[in-house]
């Protein structure tokens, strides 16, 4: 019998083994006499279950009624049953009645029909549902007649459900990445000489080809694909062969001049050995940046270098200065009498003659020298390199003699003048601040002495000093003798038309020289220092008086403070913060911290562990004045700040200048995409916030709303205000900023 089994493979050699042994059992039954059968029937059935139990799947013999007649050990194991209690019992002593009768008529239609059936069976059994993978064939005797049946089974179970999670997995990670936003291919990194030179196209999802407009890549080779692909400025296939031959991931950003696309890519090697890069087409955003960057460098109206670009150039004339042993110059220029022709003949005709002004400034300088708008009809000129006063002078002479040209505006001549103050490097200052300072003294007392002339910067010229020291001396008694008050000026949250706060502007009454104006003193502060406790005044009586607008039920109008760049550098700005807060029962998410843009430039880590300690305090941060030259996109992204201010010098100008009305709108969609909210300063009437409101900005204040007015006068201003109808959701919390001015 061991020859007719050897040859037979694993699974069925254990049916056919049980078969033939069947077969001899039935011949036995059949050919023997009774007295000797039992003792052959019992040999031959202990037999038939020691070959039975050697294998490893389960195998049973049944009669031709259904009854058990041999049961093996893998079957006992597999069912948790004894061959004991299923020996001439049928399914129903192993199954619930459902599955007992179907197994029962099942192998009924077998034995009847005499064939051999594979089939995946789902039962109960002790141990729980299992499924099962039977092969059940017919027993015939030597007449050919059917006598039972034999069947092997092995649990399919764990198998099945390995099997399904893996499916599940494959079709969870195929629908991960045939609808990831980002682009992701798989490459084979084809080989000479032992290292990479190129890689085939393997696997590319569809946002792919959304990105590249690529389509039938796969296959192919990058070289083929890109022929210009080998070149040097290639970034990404560079790297990706450098990732390739270390199999360290790399990640980048660049530009893709095939594609002429900018990207983020992520570049790794699978675990078989395939290059895959996920990757972003980020073209749109790079394109915006450069356009705010731009921005943030240039006049809009005329396409000049700002005021940020010319601290820069003049820094840099002065460090040539300092090399070659010359000066460097800074021109402050003014037009004469600018405000008149704006008035009279209007804003555009304004606008055309500041662009007009600006062309001719362009013929009157070295290509060397610098010319920046500085805001309004005031021009900043950086002379590089002049190795005399008379060098200076002359180009002085040449700016005035082209600015008395007639002008052609709008089809009609048109005349001006300016006056130019001078200030030189090193003589008068060798910073920025100090010259720009100086300049414009100097521009001031040309005007004095009859405009369309220069003057260059004299120490005599800083006769108002004694007014400064004056003031110094009122500011130090200021605070003791409470001549400090703050006044709100409401603010408007656009989406539900509702005031949600107020700008709190800081007031000094003097005992002699009355109101003095916050851009009289606000400098003296900051150039003393007084700054820093002026400013700590302002964050205690700011959260006082938040609290009590709090409890006089002006819920939702929270507070903010504008710091100084002095105080946040040298006060005790947080255990300030926390004295206050603690002091008048202030929730901390009631305080809004304005930083200035100048802030946020200097010693930018120093300023960024301290922006965290504030705000793990719960506070908000916003960046006022947002716009006038100096945040990045990166501090926006460092900083976490919550709001952006936009400038007022962008607002005023907003519904006649499409050029500060693109401003606007890049810098809200910008602050929208990065979950930024936006406010509007210094809107004047119902044009300029039409638009804002076109533009999706959040909050406005201004003229148009009210004045800036006492703290007592404020609540009732809050109380009394009427909304416009909205469809907003409900109403949206904000803040109320407090500027030190």
């Amino acid at each position: 019998m061991a020859d007719i089994v050897a040859p037979i493979p694993g699974l069925v050699r254990g049916l056919v083994l049980v078969a033939v042994s069947a077969l001899l059992l039935t011949v036995l039954l059949r050919r023997t006499c009774v007295g000797s059968r039992l003792s052959s029937i019992e040999a031959l059935a202990q037999r038939l279950r020691s070959i039975s139990d050697q294998a490893s799947q389960a195998i049973y013999v049944k009669d031709s009624q259904g009854r058990y007649l041999l049961f093996n050990r893998a079957a006992e194991q597999m069912l948790d049953r004894h061959a004991c209690e299923v020996i001439g019992q049928d399914d129903h002593a192993l199954f619930p009645e459902t599955e007992a009768a179907n197994l029962i008529e099942s192998d009924r239609k077998l034995m009847a029909e005499r064939r051999i059936e594979t089939i995946d069976r789902t039962l109960t059994t002790r141990s729980g549902v299992r499924t099962f993978s039977v092969t059940k064939a017919p027993l015939l005797d030597t007449a050919n007649r059917v006598v039972g049946l034999i069947g092997v089974s092995r649990d399919i179970t764990d198998l099945l459900t390995a099997s399904d999670a893996l499916r599940r997995s494959e079709a969870r990670y195929r629908s991960m990445f045939e609808n990831m936003l980002s682009g992701f291919i798989t490459h084979e990194v084809i080989y000479e000489n032992g290292r990479p030179v190129d890689f085939r196209y393997l696997f590319t999802n569809p946002s792919f080809e959304r990105h590249t407009g690529l389509k039938d890549v796969r296959g192919k080779l990058a070289s083929e694909v890109f022929p210009t692909l080998k070149g040097a400025d290639s970034e990404i296939y560079h790297l990706s062969l450098r990732v390739a031959e270390t199999g360290r991931a790399e990640k980048c950003e660049g530009y893709f001049a095939p594609l002429d696309m900018w990207f983020v890519a992520t570049i790794f090697m699978t675990e078989d050995g395939l290059l895959a890069v996920i990757f972003d087409n980020v073209t749109e955003r790079k394109s915006a940046e450069q356009k705010i960057e731009h921005l943030a460098y240039h006049d809009s109206l005329t396409g000049l270098p700002n005021r940020l670009l010319a601290e820069d150039r003049m820094t840099l004339a002065a460090a040539h200065a300092q090399r070659d042993r010359t000066m460097a110059a800074l021109l402050f220029l003014d037009l004469d009498s600018f405000k008149g022709i704006n008035d009279s003949l209007g804003h555009a005709c304004g606008d055309d003659l500041i662009r007009a002004v600006a062309e001719r400034l362009r013929g009157c300088v070295r290509e060397t020298d610098t010319i920046s708008r500085h805001g309004g009809d005031e021009f900043l000129i950086v002379l590089t390199g002049p190795r005399t006063s008379d060098a200076i002078s002359t180009t002085a002479h040449k700016i005035l003699a082209g600015i008395a040209q007639p002008f052609e505006i709008q089809g009609q001549p048109l005349l001006t003048t300016a006056s130019i103050g001078i200030a030189v490097y090193p003589d008068d200052g060798t910073d920025f601040a100090t010259l720009l300072k100086k300049a414009d003294t100097a521009m001031y007392h040309a005007k004095e002495e009859g405009r369309n002339t220069y003057r260059f910067f004299d120490q005599r010229m800083n006769i108002g000093v004694a007014e400064q020291l004056r003031l110094r001396n009122g500011l130090h008694q200021a605070l003791d003798n409470g001549e400090f008050e703050l006044h709100f000026q409401p603010q408007i949250d656009l989406a539900t038309d509702r005031v949600i706060g107020a700008e709190a502007l800081i007031r000094w009454n003097h005992p002699d020289l009355g109101r003095v104006p916050p851009d009289r003193f606000i400098p003296v502060a900051e150039e003393s220092g007084l700054i820093v406790p002026i400013g700590d005044w302002v964050l205690r009586e700011a959260c006082r008086r938040a609290a009590a607008w709090q409890s006089q039920g002006l819920a939702g109008v929270t507070v903010a403070v504008n710091l100084s760049a002095l105080q946040f550098k040298r006060g005790n700005l947080k255990q300030t913060i926390v004295n206050a807060l603690t002091e008048f029962g202030l929730d901390p998410a009631c305080l809004e911290l304005e930083l200035t843009e100048s802030i946020l430039i200097k010693d930018v880590e120093e300023v960024l562990a301290t922006v965290f300690q504030l705000k793990a305090l719960g506070l908000k941060l916003a960046i006022d004045d947002f716009g006038t030259g100096y945040s990045s996109l990166s501090y926006l992204k460092r900083f976490k700040v919550d709001k952006l201010k936009i400038d007022k010098s962008f607002i005023r100008d907003l519904a006649t200048d499409p050029d500060d009305a693109a401003i606007i709108r890049t810098i809200i969609q910008m602050a929208r995409n990065l979950n930024l909210r936006t406010i509007a300063e210094g809107v004047e009437n119902q044009e300029m916030l039409d638009l804002l409101r076109l533009f999706a900005c959040d909050e406005i204040q201004g003229y148009l709303i009210a004045r800036p007015m006492p703290a007592d006068e404020f609540v009732a201003f809050v109380r009394a205000y009427s909304p416009a109808p909205t469809d907003s959701a409900g109403e949206q919390s904000a803040a109320v900023p407090i500027l030190v001015r």
